[in-house]
Parts: C-alpha cells; structure tokens; sequence
C-alpha cells in the first residue's frame, strides 16, 4: 500500500492542477518549510520542502529538498552553513508555507542559538539561504511577514492593534520602516494577508470569517463561513495567469 503524502499545485485560472509524490523519507521529519517560486535563470517553477530530525547530538541538520516542474522530479539540496532553525509561530508538525521574492522564498523562523526570531530567505539560483534581521521595535508575538507591493513586509497584531513595517531596500536592515500602527474596532483576532489596490487590508479573524480593514482600522466588511478554525495558512494571494503546468496535470 502507498502511504506517501501529495502536494498539489492548482491554477484557479485555468482549473489545472498537478499532483507531487512526496517520498517516505519526510515520515520520520518534524515539518518546518514549504515553498513556490519561479527560477527566472533556468525558467522553472520550483517547490521546495525543508524538515529536520532531532537529534541530540546534532540538532542543526536540515533535510531540504526541491521539486522541479521543468525535470519532474526532487533533488537534495545542501546548505553549507549550520541550521539553527525552528518555526517560529507554527506548530513543529505543519510546514510554514513561505513567501516568495527576489528571486527568494522566505520563512519567519527562529534562531535557537541567539534566541531571535528572524527571516531565512532561499536564493533558488545560488542556493543559499542568508538570513535577514527583523526590525529592532518589532516585539514577539502574534505575528509573521507577507509580500506587499512587491516589498517585505512584517506585521504584528497585540491587543487589537496592528502594526506593519516594510523593508524599503532589499535586505538593506536599516532599510525597515513602519508604515500602519493603528487599533482596530471591533477588536478582533485578526491577521492580515494583503492589502487591496485602494489600500485596504484583508485576512482572516479566528473565528472563521474574513475580514477587511481600511487603513483607520476601521471594519469595512466582513464574512463567515461557518468554519471557526480557518487559520492564515489556508488562504493564499495569487495573480491570475494563464500558465500551462508541464504534462501529468489535470483539468478541474
């Protein structure tokens, strides 16, 4: 009997979708990273899955492993540096699915040797995966980074109240700047996933609805759908395309 898990990667464009194996090997691994990107330097789509072992003698080995579209199939990845990583928000047992930009997929994570929350990003050309520091007032808490505009950006939500900041320059850490810090009403467990073209910010609030804010912190709308355990990891931003998955795909 094949008990291998899948990944499924779906167009809502078009309806096509693809099914990915996911080996055996993974069954054994505490789940830290999931990732999608586009390789512009060898014109592939590329999904990337990372898990650890724990192991009492060597806790900063990493099992990273990409799939390619172009190949259809998965290849190991070494990073040469140690990996000090954890989840920093998600439970040990989910995959933190990352964000992708420049031509990087980046994770919020937490460095278990300095004690710092901080942001791993994966070059899919070179390889590496440099880290990048949070801003120095963003304080721990209900918090994780998206992309916004083309732009890193980090929010937190404390007590009703919403704050956001955008890395202006690329990896430049000085670069950090605070654009929203504002109370939202009525106060809701919120967390934001984008902003809409006029500036509003939309995400989902735990219990189950989705709500949109505008940048007053003001509640503009909101919808439920009767599922009180809809979390931010199950929604995504996508930009309509009509890109072609390679063959093995199917129409919805």
């Amino acid at each position: 009997m094949d008990c291998n898990p899948c990944l499924y990667l779906w167009n809502p464009s078009t309806g096509v979708n693809k099914e990915i194996l996911v080996f055996n090997s993974y069954n054994n691994y505490f789940k830290l990273l999931f990732g999608f990107g586009y390789d512009l330097s060898s014109d592939d789509y590329i999904v990337l899955l990372g898990s650890y072992k724990y192991n009492y003698s060597n806790t900063n080995s990493i099992n990273l492993e990409i799939f390619s579209l172009k190949a259809n199939k998965w290849k190991q990845v070494k990073v040469v540096s140690d990996f000090p990583y954890r989840s920093a928000k998600s439970s040990e047992f989910c995959f933190k699915v990352g964000s992708f930009l420049n031509p990087s997929i980046h994770w919020l994570v937490y460095n278990f040797v300095t004690g710092k929350d901080v942001i791993i990003a994966f070059d899919l050309k070179e390889a590496t995966m440099p880290e990048i520091a949070l801003p120095n007032d963003c304080s721990p808490g209900n918090y994780d980074l998206f992309v916004s505009g083309g732009l890193i950006s980090v929010w937190t939500v404390e007590m009703s109240t919403l704050k956001i900041w955008v890395m202006q320059e690329y990896a430049m850490h000085s670069s950090w700047t605070k654009t929203l810090d504002f109370s939202f009403h009525p106060a809701l467990d919120f967390s934001p996933v984008c902003f809409t073209n006029c500036g509003d910010i939309v995400g989902p609030s735990d219990d189950g609805g989705l709500v949109k804010l505008n940048d007053k912190g003001q509640l503009l709308e909101y919808h439920s759908y009767g599922d009180r355990y809809v979390t931010r990891s199950k929604m995504a931003v996508y930009t309509e395309s009509l890109f072609s998955l390679p063959d093995g795909t199917e129409q919805a």
